[in-house]
């Protein structure tokens, strides 16, 4: 290891990015400021280029800097103080984890660049030279990359794939490029007349990446895996460039990505105390108002509650314009259970609460409040604010919308948004209609009794997608499973609630299926002028600890929900149903006498049931998989199986990962003979 002579200027710069990378950190969180962000942001692209300049100069001579070993030792000591001590005390949960990630990123980048340097490395009793070695990590890398692929597709626990995809794509292949490219650098750099051979290089190897990137394209049949692959390459020849640019790239995108927006005061809602024309919202994310940019305080904290209500939520505004209140009660990922009272409601019934813990059957685990921070039931929390002397409001309208993740939608997407054709398991989510049907009847049966002499509108989920017969960019779906996602919401998932909600009387808002239809905010709508209604892709991160804000699995979660354009139109369409009713809304809607005896008769039949003949009707009427399961023969963990199974396959079929590695290698030559020449111009001027 060689310090050059500006080694306290390294250290400076180093300690500067340090610092800079902690504030950045430090600030992505809510309350900051936008303003405060971007300057924060801003200071930190500065330093961040500082470090990377001279590094990129050191390198140059083949005298970078790189941390004494007594030093490396101390921080990776410190790292793993970090993660073994909690640190909420003083920096709230996760800040430490994340802290002691980042000394250990680096580090390894230290590390690689100490190995750079060295003429040879020893391996075992002999030594072989830096670009020799790489050759062998990178050999080792993509045979590790390709077992991990297919221990992925095969019958294999899916994190035994995962964990050797992740070894040689992570470690090994980023090692193997970097040294492989010193040595090519490095002989390079000798040969008197090595110009036309590195024109020669980069030229055929931006031909390579094209033509293979290309290919690529065409085998995996998705367009959007030209952008994966472009970045790619991006990181590729950074990893050439013999600086940690790598490091930037990865802790920026990581700082912006939890950054989380202002959040809006909850009394911003009206307040329904003192009214009597209140309207309730129950139900999931389509009325909470997930996808919009937006929360009320305290609803969108990870880990705490992510309920997510919006102030842009079409039954906030619906509040805002046509009634004196709102309880607002909606949350997102809500499913039936979320809604339930945890004790069945007392209904002056001497049968109800038999009936009520009968019709329960199956449902595991029961009713429980979402959220820590949520301590009731949408219900209970509902009946806690009725019996609150101080509040002494009246409601004159339910809006409920629940059943979605129940179904198991977000599942769906995640299928059809992995390779392969999601169309092939549909049956998956037809046959499981009546199970979700009947956790909608346990559902309705409460909210019946508790709102008996109040007007209740189930409320439909509206189609999503424009069928256009071919792909559009507005999503990454085949043509097959754009018509499947219409379908199955147009065609499975509504018409199931529309059937249970008439068993009760409730009204049904019909107009709110067709609600981005009308106002042409559709995906993939042709005059929606690509500002559609529905997020098909929402990057949002969460508030809340550095744990759950810098957590790459909390930024999807406002996908395939309305946004504020979607919301205002689902306010249209429930203004529309709103003005076609009488001033006086009847407490249900006239409904089919024989479909309601038979639903009512249904419940009674339970009630004189034993428990074991309860559990027999239960068993017998279960689908192939359970929707509510989280075990391996649950709906959902079969289609993260499937799902994943299809990576792996779709990257060993067809020769996909072949053209993804011959890219990553045109990508590249593409670096070497950019900073090759580079090197030699600098040489040149040093003589």
């Amino acid at each position: 290891m060689t310090v050059v002579d500006d080694a306290r200027g390294s250290v400076r710069r180093t300690v500067a990015f340090a610092v800079a990378t902690t504030v950045l950190l430090g600030s992505a969180r809510a309350g900051a400021s936008e303003v405060t962000v971007w300057v924060v942001f801003g200071v930190f692209i500065s330093v961040s280029t500082i470090w990377i300049r001279g590094q990129y100069v050191d390198s140059m001579d083949g005298r970078q800097w790189v941390m004494p070993w007594r030093v490396g030792a101390s921080l990776a000591v410190l790292a793993a103080v970090l993660f073994a001590v909690p640190g909420a005390v003083w920096f709230g949960a996760g800040f430490c984890s994340v802290g002691a990630l980042v000394l250990l990123y680096l580090l390894a980048g230290s590390l690689l660049t100490h190995l750079r340097q060295s003429p040879s490395v020893a391996v075992g009793r002999r030594r072989v030279t830096t670009g020799r070695f790489g050759v062998w990590l990178t050999g080792g890398g993509v045979l590790t990359v390709l077992a991990g692929a297919l221990l992925l597709g095969s019958g294999l626990p899916i994190m035994v794939g995962a964990a050797v995809l992740g070894l040689g794509a992570l470690l090994l292949l980023p090692a193997g490029l970097a040294l492989t490219a010193e040595g090519a650098l490095r002989r390079l750099c000798r040969r008197d007349r090595a110009t036309w051979l590195l024109w020669g290089l980069g030229a055929g190897g931006v031909a390579v990446f094209a033509g293979a990137a290309r290919l690529a394209v065409v085998v995996s049949g998705s367009r959007w895996l030209t952008v994966v692959l472009v970045v790619l390459g991006l990181l590729v020849i950074v990893l050439v460039s013999t600086t940690q640019a790598d490091v930037v790239a990865a802790l920026a995108l990581v700082a912006l990505m939890g950054v989380t927006p202002s959040q809006e005061p909850a009394r911003e809602t009206k307040d329904p105390a003192g009214h009597r024309k209140v309207l309730v919202a129950l139900g999931d994310s389509y009325m909470s108002g997930e996808g919009a940019r937006v929360y009320y305080h305290g609803t969108d904290n990870g880990g705490v509650n992510e309920c997510r209500r919006a102030p842009t939520a079409w039954a906030a505004m619906a509040a805002q314009a046509h009634f004196n209140g709102i309880e607002f009660l909606a949350c997102s990922g809500a499913r039936t259970r979320h809604i339930l009272t945890v004790t069945p409601p007392d209904t002056d019934s001497p049968d109800s609460e038999a009936s009520e813990e009968k019709v329960r059957v199956g449902m595991k685990p029961g009713p429980e409040p979402q959220y820590p921070s949520e301590r009731y039931t949408q219900l209970d929390a509902y009946l806690a604010a009725k019996a609150d002397p101080a509040a002494s409001f009246q409601p004159s309208m339910v809006v409920l919308s629940i059943g979605g993740n129940d179904a198991g939608f977000s599942s769906i997407g995640e299928m059809c948004v992995a390779p392969g054709d999601c169309t092939d398991r549909r049956e998956l989510w037809e046959r499981t209609v009546p199970q979700l049907r009947a956790q909608l009847r346990v559902a309705y049966y409460e909210v019946d009794r508790i709102f008996r002499d109040i007007p209740v509108v189930v409320v439909p989920y509206p189609d999503p997608i424009a069928v256009r017969g071919d792909e559009c960019t507005d999503v990454a779906l085949s043509a097959r499973e754009q018509v499947f996602i219409h379908e199955y919401v147009t065609q499975t998932l509504n018409p199931a609630i529309r059937a249970t909600a008439r068993e009760y009387g409730f009204y049904y808002l019909q107009e709110m299926e067709d609600a981005l239809a009308v106002a042409n905010l559709r995906l993939c709508d042709l005059h929606n002028d690509n500002r559609p209604g529905i997020n098909f892709i929402g990057l949002r991160s969460v508030d809340g600890f550095a744990q759950h804000r810098f957590n790459p699995a909390k930024w999807m979660h406002g996908s395939l929900h309305p946004n504020e354009r979607g919301h205002a139109a689902m306010l249209r369409a429930f203004e529309r149903w709103q003005g076609r009713q009488n001033l006086y809304i009847a407490a249900r809607e006239r409904i089919n006498f024989a479909v309601s005896v038979r639903s009512r008769s249904e419940l009674h039949k339970l009630d004189l049931a034993s428990p074991s003949e309860v559990e027999r009707t239960a068993e017998a009427g279960r689908p192939p998989c359970d929707l509510l399961a989280a075990t391996e023969d649950g709906c959902r963990r079969q289609a993260q199986t499937w799902a994943y199974r299809k990576i792996g396959q779709r990257l060993t079929e067809d020769g996909l990962c072949l053209w993804i590695t011959a890219a990553v290698g045109g990508a590249w030559c593409v670096g070497v003979a950019f900073f090759g020449h580079r090197r030699r111009v600098w040489a040149r001027r040093r003589r």
